[in-house]
């Protein structure tokens, strides 16, 4: 056998031994997400005050779906000392010539504010983000607190328009903050599911697709069982003292729907001005700090783009959020010392294993296919284990549907996976020839 198979082999049995890792980490968080059964929240500790939620929608070019996301946030905040907030931007008005095939979201946020169903709020600079609407709405919610309450017992909660978290999200939330009083940031991660706007029909290319994309939302799932709510669970004041400093370093990340922050820290940590991905960012600067980021044991349901090209564009632009460590370091808000910059390393890692997903499903068919002996069984025992993940996240996440239509999902993750990696590939052209991101409240006119 020759020098270079086994290295080979050494690579790929490496390889394979972190997926077992991952696949414990799926094991976890399922055993995490059980810990609290939906619509069953802890009670909250007694003596501590009920707290205020803000529920903030920033929207851009939502109109197709703006009035059924405020009235299940409306079912959402029933109950609670809770209201929702729309927030639109000039950004829409600014660049409706550019996007014809949109309505008009801030005429229907002001109907649906003058029919009480909501607060509008319009951010009146068509050069904001997503991060500079959330700003604009934690300095409303600080100014509309009721008589006597504090920053410090109420808390915005961020959602984007296509988020449907269940009835009992801000429940959880309320069992979170009451367990863990001396944290101010609380995040609800989500299940993804493709949500097609056509009826299905067509031929093979566009049933391919069709599986492509349904697939899509199984391999985000995967990730949120595999690295996003582990991470955030590996660094909560719960976990041992070893494990927290053993993850300290590790680039763990919030995401901009389903997060919920107490009004007194963004009083002084305000969200990243004019940042595209402001949610990775504003958990570099959280990260750098030792600031715990704690998971609920609750779902948001969030969808995926239903086509190909529209998947392939927003991984483009998800690309960014690891990617851009270099500017995360430099912002003054980062605490500079050895977490940011192993965290920096560790969000250089996170983007190189994204680009890795263009060629590592059809790497691995070929070295199954003509490889050595070692090197074909370490291709063989990385895709084994790789399977079980994916089987094990559909069975626990998957959207309910037939057994054929699940079954091409898991097929055609491979595909999904290779989608994302182009669409990586994409995203670290763009920056490299300075391309600036877009901000993620953006939806294309082919996916509404």
């Amino acid at each position: 056998m020759s020098r270079l198979s086994v290295v080979g082999a050494i690579a790929l049995y490496a390889m394979a031994v972190r997926q077992l890792f991952v696949l414990s980490a799926i094991v976890r968080s399922n055993r995490f997400l059980r810990s609290a059964p939906a619509g069953l929240p802890r009670a909250a500790a007694p003596g501590l005050a009920a707290p205020t939620f803000f529920i903030v929608l920033p929207v851009l070019r939502e109109d197709a779906i703006l009035r059924e996301a405020v009235a299940h946030f409306q079912t959402v905040a029933r109950g609670y000392a809770a209201q929702v907030i729309v927030v639109t931007t000039a950004r829409e008005a600014a660049e409706a010539q550019q996007q014809p095939h949109h309505g008009d979201t801030i005429a229907l946020a002001d109907e649906l504010a003058r029919a009480g169903k909501c607060v509008h709020l319009h951010y009146p600079d068509p050069r904001g983000l997503k991060a500079d609407q959330l700003n604009y709405a934690a300095a409303h919610c600080i100014t509309a607190l009721p008589s006597g309450a504090s920053s410090s017992q109420a808390f915005l909660v961020c959602y984007d328009a296509d988020s449907r978290p269940p009835q009992c999200s801000l429940g959880c939330f309320t069992s979170a903050i009451a367990e863990s009083p001396e944290a101010d940031v609380f995040h609800q991660s989500s299940r993804f599911e493709s949500r097609p706007s056509g009826s299905g029909a067509g031929g093979l290319v566009t049933r391919l697709c069709l599986a492509i994309c349904d697939a899509g939302a199984l391999r985000a799932n995967r990730f949120v069982l595999g690295f996003e709510i582990p991470r955030l669970t590996n660094r909560s004041p719960r976990a041992g003292a070893i494990k927290r400093a053993a993850c300290a370093g590790v680039y763990a990340h919030v995401t901009g729907h389903g997060l919920c922050v107490r009004l007194s820290l963004l009083e002084r940590l305000p969200f990243p001005a004019r940042s595209p991905l402001e949610d990775m960012h504003y958990s570099f600067i959280l990260g750098s700090r030792g600031l715990p980021m704690i998971a609920v044991p609750s779902l948001d349901s969030a969808e995926v783009p239903d086509s190909v090209t529209a998947q392939l564009q927003q991984a483009a632009r998800w690309f960014f959020g690891p990617a851009r460590f270099a500017r995360y370091l430099k912002d003054p808000a980062t605490l500079r010392g050895w977490r940011s910059r192993t965290m920096a390393a560790s969000a250089f890692g996170s983007a190189a294993e994204w680009l890795a997903c263009a060629v590592t499903p059809a790497l691995l068919v070929v070295l199954v296919a003509v490889g050595s002996g070692p090197v074909r069984s370490a291709a063989i025992a990385f895709i084994a284990i790789c399977c079980t993940q994916v089987v094990f996240t559909e069975a626990r996440l998957g959207a309910p549907a037939q057994l054929r239509a699940r079954l091409t999902r898991v097929i055609a993750f491979p595909l999904a996976c290779t989608v994302h990696g182009v669409g990586g590939i994409v995203g670290v052209t763009s920056l490299l020839t300075g391309g600036s991101g877009t901000g993620k409240t953006e939806r294309s006119a082919t996916w509404r």
